[in-house]
């Protein structure tokens, strides 16, 4: 058997019939090309898949890329059609793809896994058209994280001129940290900033008196002292659950004064994280502040109605 992905014209010349394509030995993942049923499926190999079909310069792009990528996701990110980017003359409607006419520049084109992408920065700035400030947020934190968009480059793009979604990307510059280790962590640290608080520093190395080391943690305020930390669901392991505890005496114990946090307390008692910030730093306790991030949080995925997962991470 040839190995797939192959075109409905490739496996005419092998001499396969239509009878035999249709058979319980292959798949059609898309009209026109056919893979062996028994092969693994995943997202790369439905972009292989399809760029057997797509037209010449076609582009995988959007939230296709950051999928393939391993970027941090907004939710239900992977129940999305697939991306594409082709030339302006062509059209593509085809079951499951979202096409999007645009000429590219050579520098907006990048391989990945034998497949054509576009670069980082130009997936983001694309991002920016279609998704709210904290979801681009998230997934640009990730970006800058793994290396696939440098900070000069993201910051640079805050500030051109025009073109879609230009007012989110703009204000999004403002908010990234690419130390930032996961989407969690960057939500914790959203929460903060958009309710108009002094943005904490992400993963920061403690000391003791002595230079001793005493931890790495999330988020460090700016008064040095206070931490706030993430504890999704990988923490609930007793072993694991039991370090943090001991982690977090220990820091107590050297003046240190730490919070933790779950999911649950991010998206449904946002007001208590802030408080506990305000009053750590000594700042006047406000209520109202955590409109800022209530705001932006409605708008995003991260703030649709679902069953919650307790811990996620």
């Amino acid at each position: 058997m040839l190995e797939g992905p192959i075109t409905t014209q490739e496996a005419r010349r092998a001499g396969f019939t239509r009878r035999q394509l249709r058979s319980k030995r292959w798949r059609t993942p898309f009209r026109g090309v056919h893979e062996a049923s028994d092969s693994p499926q995943s997202l790369l190999s439905q972009c292989r898949a399809l760029a057997r079909v797509l037209p010449e310069g076609a582009v995988f792009s959007g939230i296709t890329v950051a999928r393939l990528r391993g970027w941090w996701l907004p939710r239900d990110a992977d129940c999305l059609p697939i991306h594409v980017t082709v030339p302006p003359a062509c059209v593509v409607e085809r079951k499951g793809v979202r096409a999007t006419r645009r000429q590219l520049e050579p520098h907006e084109i990048t391989e990945y896994e034998g497949l054509r992408l576009t670069s980082g920065l130009r997936t983001l700035k694309d991002l920016a058209a279609d998704w709210s400030l904290i979801d681009l947020v998230v997934m640009a934190d990730a970006a800058l994280h793994f290396g696939d968009c440098s900070d000069a480059e993201w910051q640079a793009a805050g500030k051109s001129r025009g073109g879609r979604g230009i007012r989110n990307l703009r204000r999004a510059t403002t908010l990234t940290d690419g130390r930032s280790e996961s989407a969690m962590e960057t939500l914790l640290r959203l929460v903060v900033v958009l309710s108009g608080l002094p943005a904490p520093r992400p993963q920061v190395i403690l000391l003791d008196d002595a230079g001793g080391w005493l931890a790495r943690v999330d988020l460090l305020g700016p008064d040095g002292l206070t931490v706030l930390e993430y504890d999704g669901a990988s923490h609930d392991a007793p072993k694991r659950h039991n370090s943090d505890v001991r982690r977090w005496a220990l820091l107590r114990r050297h003046g240190f004064k730490v919070f933790p946090y779950t999911a649950r307390d991010l998206f449904r008692g946002a007001a208590d994280v802030v408080a506990d910030y305000q009053d750590a730093l000594g700042l006047p306790l406000d209520p109202s502040a955590v409109e800022g991030w209530l705001r932006e949080f409605k708008k995003s995925s991260f703030g649709r109605p679902r069953r919650w997962p307790d811990q996620a991470d």
